[in-house]
């Protein structure tokens, strides 16, 4: 009985053998960039979520770690991808140079890549024009955009688009082209259920309202976008949506109100760190406390500002 077993053990070595040989010359490739891929994704995952909270600092460190990942294994959605939103939180930062640079990248590979990428990418250029006053090339981007087969966007980003073709309207001063874009976005962000988007575009409809001296819409419209973004806890758009709402007040005559709204979002601009826009909160808030006789009040918001320092 020794021999067999030392010959069934022989065997299993042998195949034991054969086997490592075979999985030694496999090529190992895939499983790397799998793995490098599905990394990636988890980082840009982190940093969409922390640009959507206004963390831009920890939502670039993510992003630049998850375009590395994607860099490596020549990944070109992945790659355009991640361009894009890196130059969404350089916009929002006001870093608008360093975005368009990023931006131009993100468009020229998405001409080699889908339609579908051109179109995501084509938006976030336009909008960097938005974000530097140039509302006529910013039209011109998103009518070229709007020419594209239908197939390459969703509803959401044809939702994107109508708002950021109103956005570039009433820029151009053109009220009701603007109010129509934006109730095209509107109806199709409350059908998909989108409340972020919804709320962005009641905020811009208030905007319109407020601007032709509409207050009572104006008003409701920004207390609609207060609403939802209430409802996702989206902080910097709650604390855009009270400062809204306080300025709509004030050119209502409503001062008491109008404190009431600054000094709430200015709470929430400070939970978030916006020095900026806890600067223009304080100067309402000190406006409205000196018309409203808050004398001491006023004096503690004017040290809070100067100790803010200048920008």
């Amino acid at each position: 009985m020794i021999q067999p077993l030392r010959t069934l053990a022989a065997c299993g070595c042998a195949f034991a053998l054969a086997m490592a040989i075979s999985c030694s010359s496999a090529p190992k490739k895939s499983d790397s960039v799998i793995t490098m891929k599905t990394q990636a994704a988890q980082d840009y995952t982190y940093g969409e979520s922390y640009y959507r909270q206004g963390r831009y600092e920890l939502a670039l460190q993510f992003l630049t770690l998850s375009l590395s990942e994607y860099t490596s294994v020549d990944d070109a959605e992945g790659i355009i991808a991640t361009y894009n939103s890196i130059g969404k939180t350089y916009m929002a930062t006001g870093s608008l140079d360093m975005a368009e640079d990023i931006l131009l990248k993100a468009r020229a590979r998405a001409r080699e890549a889908s339609q579908a990428l051109l179109f995501d990418s084509s938006i976030n250029l336009g909008e960097l024009y938005l974000a530097r006053a140039d509302a006529q090339q910013a039209l011109s981007i998103f009518e070229e955009a709007l020419a594209m087969p239908e197939k390459a966007r969703t509803q959401a980003q044809t939702a994107v688009l109508y708002h950021d073709m109103g956005t570039a309207q009433k820029n151009l001063g053109d009220a009701a082209k603007a109010l129509a874009y934006y109730a095209q976005s509107l109806q199709i962000n409350l059908a998909q259920k989108l409340a972020a988007e919804a709320a962005s575009d009641y905020y811009m409809i208030a905007s319109v309202h407020s601007l032709a001296g509409r207050y009572d819409d104006a008003a409701k419209n920004a207390g609609l976008a207060l609403a939802f973004d209430k409802q996702i806890e989206n902080s910097p758009g709650i604390a855009k949506d009270l400062f809204a709402l306080g300025l709509i007040a004030a050119k209502r005559g409503d001062t008491a109100a109008a404190y009431d709204y600054f000094q709430r979002s200015y709470l929430v601009y400070t939970t978030l760190g916006f020095k900026s826009e806890m600067k223009k909160a304080l100067t309402q808030l000190i406006a409205a406390a000196d018309t409203l006789g808050r004398s001491a009040e006023a004096e503690t918001y004017r040290t809070t500002l100067a100790d803010l320092g200048s920008p």
